[in-house]
């Protein structure tokens, strides 16, 4: 067993210190009933709500008006390295507002202290101005350095391109997520880059990067509190058990066709040349060429397994065609030049910056986002660990259910095994008895094996009737 583990989910609440607007000082630790921290693949800051029991009045007499600091720190036990505690002592949170204040008795009164980053607050106070120029990832930590002053880590991954950008006053966070939407991985040549903040610090990076990295933990079903042979409580195991789960949704096969996720069309315009081309994506046709979960990780990590797509590549009508074969989004974008930018220039007047190229970017980045928005996702509760947060890679194995075996007696669910990202965490701590559950969002973009397919072509009846009686 671990050494300082004695139950899974254990947690230390080292410092919850509350800074009013005239730099007064409270500590909360004893009068704080839970903390809640949210962080999320689509979140671009962390965010986070504080349950307290006042007996003292502090909304009146500190007081608390939503521009307070707020500093915290917390951990797992046998976990030593600071990256992976959760700590804003040294960058404290803001709040924001407090809200649900009632009246428990006894001279007490509870509420909830809303709280985000700092770099949240400041995104709206501050604007974006002039001409930027570099990679995207460039401009990014500029923006992070310069505009949000942050002084939080930051994983930046390397960008493709040099890019001129101009900045019309716009917000430092909505200018950041311009470039996830233009951004091309110099690595893997991956345009599907997430702009995030976990516990852990912001990330700029793209699904292939994430997807390389090893696997932290496998999430399975077990029998809560079983021992180990010396005769105690094996709490490994149980922070690896599934405490509940649910299957969120699967793929629907009628948005997806509809947003672009199986195919689609792109017509770039060039405004110099006067031309236009035209672009096909097939889902199905790019799968091998594209970065997925499971490969991806076993191609960094050394098993070398493949994976195979979400939908099958039966045909589906009497032209011999897949569910890929029907673009279902078209797109019209205007572009300058095929390589340079034309429209921008610099100091020496000659055109060294990169164009905008849909082509590369746009397509498989719609349908791979989505894919994650809409895929194979499940909801797991389990003990908290510090050591998880969003972006991260964990194996999970639903259970096989059914009243009858298979041949093969799977233990776990065909779909639902195997690699999966974390896209969500709500992390619940409970100070009183010093526990902390997760509930973790995970989903993925891949199967590790392959859909059976065949000649299905829709049931369609050939002789329709047309009652064109006017009633």
């Amino acid at each position: 067993m671990p050494e300082g583990i004695f139950r899974a989910g254990h947690f230390e609440l080292r410092d919850l210190i509350l800074i009013s607007s005239s730099g007064k000082e409270v500590d909360l630790t004893v009068s704080c009933v839970n903390i809640t921290i949210f962080e999320s693949l689509d979140q671009q800051c962390v965010t986070g709500e504080l349950a307290v029991m006042d007996s003292v009045n502090l909304t009146s007499m500190f007081p608390i008006i939503g521009q307070e600091y707020l500093k915290m720190r917390l951990t797992t036990p046998t976990i030593r390295n600071k990256d992976q505690m959760i700590d804003y002592t040294k960058n404290a949170l803001m709040v924001t507002h407090i809200d649900s204040k009632v009246d428990i008795g006894n001279g007490s009164q509870g509420y909830i202290i809303n709280f985000c980053s700092r770099e949240l607050v400041v995104n709206e106070r501050v604007r974006v101005n002039g001409t930027l120029r570099g990679s995207f990832s460039d401009i990014v930590k500029g923006i992070m350095k310069n505009n949000l002053e942050s002084g939080k880590n930051i994983n930046v991954e390397p960008t493709a391109d040099v890019k001129k950008m101009v900045a019309p006053n716009v917000k430092p966070l909505s200018l950041i997520a311009e470039c996830t939407r233009q951004a091309l991985s110099s690595k893997f040549n991956d345009p599907c880059y997430v702009f995030f903040e976990t516990t852990k610090g912001f990330n700029f990076r793209s699904l292939s990067s994430l997807y390389a990295q090893p696997s932290l933990i496998t999430y399975e079903e077990f029998i809560q509190g079983t021992k180990t042979k010396k005769g105690a409580v094996d709490v490994e195991q149980d922070m690896r058990g599934i405490l509940d789960f649910s299957i969120v949704e699967t793929q629907d096969s009628v948005y997806s066709n509809m947003n672009g996720s199986y195919g689609s069309t792109l017509y770039t315009h060039d405004i110099i040349s006067k031309s236009y081309q035209k672009h096909i994506y097939n889902y199905l046709d790019n799968f091998d060429k594209e970065h997925h979960i499971e490969s991806t990780n076993s191609e960094f990590n050394g098993d070398k397994k493949r994976d195979y797509p979400i939908v099958s590549d039966s045909i589906i009508s009497k032209d011999n065609k897949r569910i890929s074969d029907f673009p279902g989004r078209t797109y019209v974008v205007p572009v300058n030049g095929s390589g340079t930018d034309n429209s921008q220039a610099d100091e020496f007047n000659s055109n060294v910056f990169t164009s905008y190229r849909p082509q590369f970017t746009i397509q498989r980045r719609n349908s791979q986002m989505n894919q994650l928005n809409s895929g194979f996702i499940v909801n797991l509760i389990v003990h908290g660990n510090t050591a998880i947060a969003a972006g991260d890679i964990v194996d999970v194995n639903i259970p096989y259910t059914a009243s009858t075996k298979t041949p093969r007696n799977e233990l776990y669910d065909n779909i639902y095994k195997g690699k999966f990202l974390v896209s969500k965490i709500r992390h619940d701590f409970y100070p009183l008895d010093k526990s902390h559950v997760m509930n973790v969002q995970v989903v993925k973009d891949s199967l590790p094996e392959s859909l059976p397919s065949g000649f299905n072509p829709e049931i369609v009846d050939d002789n329709p009737i047309f009652n064109e009686e006017v009633f």
